[in-house]
């Protein structure tokens, strides 16, 4: 469940970015330019928490940061050669990259969690929807086989009427009564 954002967004927060943080290597700034300034590329860029080493991934730091200030993981490959990621940026303008941005108060920043892509907040959705799904095929099937059970016992009251046998006629009738009330409480 990929979460679709603007090139729009992603440009106002690279913009905001470089304007409140200082980088810790200048080269990784002439980077974000150049995406900026890219609209194909930067409609590529994907915000993201963890490293793909399958997959293009930019890492770039603030100061204010532990991390390191840049890393570029391609090919199952790792460097921090700034101009290997712009060689690969400008050679395929159409890949998908994966860029991950550390920067102090990045995990209380709006901007930045409207942009990236939390697989466990996607995986808690998806498991809350499929436990909704599953709570309603669990009362389809309750329905299905209660109606069996309605069908079997008509069937029965109809088999002692036939037999002209009163008492078991009475007591398949009570059955079904509390079968039909049990049918109405699940319907509500």
């Amino acid at each position: 469940m990929k979460k679709w954002v603007s090139a729009v967004e992603k440009r106002n927060f690279i913009k905001w970015f470089l304007d409140n943080h200082r980088l810790k290597r200048n080269e990784a700034r002439m980077l974000l330019e150049f995406i900026l300034k890219n609209h194909h590329i930067l409609e590529n860029i994907r915000f993201t928490e963890q490293i793909k080493p399958n997959e293009k991934t930019i890492v770039i730091s603030s100061l204010n940061s532990d991390e390191p200030g840049f890393e570029f993981y391609y090919n199952k490959r790792k460097t921090d050669d700034v101009s290997t990621a712009l060689g690969e940026l400008m050679a395929n303008p159409s890949a998908k990259v994966n860029m991950i941005v550390y920067f102090y108060g990045k995990s209380m920043n709006h901007r930045y969690l409207q942009l990236i892509e939390i697989p466990a907040l996607d995986n808690i959705k998806r498991h809350e929807k499929h436990q909704k799904y599953s709570k309603e095929v669990d009362l389809v099937i309750e329905k299905a086989m209660l109606e069996k059970e309605r069908q079997t016992l008509r069937h029965r009251i109809d088999l002692a009427l036939d037999e002209l046998n009163e008492s078991l006629f009475k007591k398949l009738v009570v059955e079904l009564k509390e079968l039909e009330k049990k049918i109405e409480s699940i319907a509500e």
